[in-house]
């Protein structure tokens, strides 16, 4: 297949960074290719320089920023995106920060890529570069501090539709470590999709290792998993549902004690769920209206499409048979009453009923493209109660409630003290189920995540010093909960 060359200037600057340090360890400066190379990454600098004085290059939860902006790469540029975050992972920063530089020489860009090269040697490579390019015209993007820059586009009723954006410390900590296993999550998934379209061969390797990884975090402390669970991507919905589907099956396969060998095959069948929707026409992907009866009759065989798809991955036919279950059966409901329709009288499997649970809870509490505004947690799980024993396994069902409490993680509250306040967890001897929250506080255009309060908190009498009036999703108000939590 021949090489198409990208022609937006971020494009080719995200290429050229992938490129130019090869290049540099292959060549002589005065080399034509290596020239020629220089060349573009200068022209691509200055193009962008021409509306902006910064560029920041960014990575986030798998995705690259420019500025403030969410890319969107094209079929030409997915695999160049996912190897840039593959670099910037490796060296432990996420991402460039170029000011604009008007006499901007070859050997500056030579002496910047070197720098770049050196670091990932070095026993810090992040702190070693920031130290080495201080004062220069490139440096990394190492940590940053915790706030949520809020965009405010007022609709019509007064409802805030602009989205939060966030760049979360760097510190290294366990909670870094989680983010980093979504962000490889959420690649794996994008870049295996766009591989078994384009008819390639893949292989189960990279996924396991980031399932792997999200199963030590889970075993240290599941708060941090259920809190990524939290990440929504309307733009990119399938992707983010299977890596949420993936964790969410992951914790409750804990909560049932099973081994970490278990929970990571039953992540990898939680991670491969909707593998079959690359199958589904993306018109029908896409649709904001409801399903005609032909059109939702191919929407359903998503499911043996999954099944077909893990066929075709590169793995251990015995790992493989245990993986195409729990796709298959993930709509079949425990009443066999749903999809794919056979006649079939064996019980769903146990990871068949875990999955489901985990499925239909995040397509509730998500945005679609049918139905743009998610229910909240609270009137998730409300739907999830009335449909156990047909559709859900109802035993599994409270071990899920128990697990993401009555005021799920990431539950917007308004209490009757006129706070606003976000789910962090639900301790196990909460009272009346009443939940450990961050307040929320405005200042100016940021929205800053104040102390953790107990909601079950008494005073002298016994009576709650606050109590629950409301609840709410988190894109109610354009807040994305996992922003705020992680």
């Amino acid at each position: 297949m021949s090489e198409l060359v990208p022609t937006k200037p971020v494009d080719i600057l995200a290429q050229s960074l992938l490129r130019l340090p090869q290049l540099v360890k292959i060549h002589q400066p005065n080399n034509k290719i290596f020239v020629e190379n220089l060349k573009i990454f200068r022209e691509a600098l200055n193009a962008m320089w021409a509306d902006m004085s910064e560029i920041a290059l960014r990575a986030h939860r798998g995705r690259l920023y420019l500025n403030q902006q969410k890319l969107s790469p094209g079929p030409t540029m997915v695999i160049t995106v996912a190897k840039l975050l593959e670099l910037l992972d490796a060296r432990g920063f996420f991402g460039f920060r170029f000011s604009r530089k008007e006499d901007l020489t070859d050997e500056d860009i030579v002496q910047f890529i070197r720098k770049v090269n050196q670091c990932q040697s070095q026993p810090e490579p992040a702190q070693w570069l920031e130290k080495e390019l201080a004062e220069s015209w490139a440096k990394p993007i190492v940590d940053q501090d915790f706030k949520i820059a809020f965009v405010f586009s007022p609709s019509a009723d007064g409802k805030a539709t602009g989205r939060p954006l966030v760049w979360n410390s760097g510190t290294r900590t366990l909670a870094v470590k989680a983010r980093k296993s979504y962000s490889r999550a959420l690649a794996t998934v994008t870049g295996l999709q766009d591989r078994l379209m384009e008819g390639e061969n893949v292989n189960i390797s990279k996924s396991r290792r980031v399932v792997q990884d999200m199963v030590e975090s889970l075993f240290q402390e599941e708060r941090l998993l259920l809190n990524l669970s939290t990440i929504r991507d309307y733009d990119d919905y399938t992707c983010t549902h299977c890596v949420n589907v993936a964790i969410l099956s992951m914790c409750l396969g804990r909560r049932l004690g099973l081994s970490k060998i278990a929970v990571v095959t039953l992540g990898l069948a939680g991670l491969f769920h909707d593998l079959g929707k690359v199958d589904v026409p993306i018109d029908l992907i896409r649709k904001t209206t409801k399903f005609t009866a032909e059109e939702y009759e191919i929407v359903k065989n998503h499911s043996l499409y999954s099944v077909c798809r893990i066929l075709q991955i590169n793995a251990d036919h015995k790992l493989k048979a245990k993986l195409v279950v729990a796709p298959f059966e993930h709509h079949l409901g425990i009443d066999l009453a749903g999809y794919p329709v056979s006649d079939r009288h064996v019980p769903l499997s146990l990871f068949g009923r875990i999955v489901a649970i985990a499925d239909h809870y995040d397509a509730l509490t998500s945005s679609r493209s049918y139905r743009p505004v998610p229910m909240n947690p609270e009137q998730a799980l409300d739907i999830m109660t009335s449909i156990s024993g047909r559709a859900l396994d109802p035993l599994l069902l409270k071990v899920f409630i128990n697990m993401v409490g009555i005021y799920p993680i990431g539950t917007l509250l308004v209490l009757d003290t006129k706070e606003i306040a976000i789910v962090a967890e639900t301790p196990p001897n909460a009272i009346d189920a009443r939940p450990m929250a961050y307040l929320l506080n405005k200042d100016s255009d940021f929205i800053i995540k104040g102390e953790m309060i107990n909601i079950s908190d008494t005073d002298e009498n016994g009576n709650f010093l606050r109590n629950i009036l409301r609840c709410f999703h988190p894109a109610d108000f354009g807040l994305n909960a996992a922003d705020i939590l992680l």
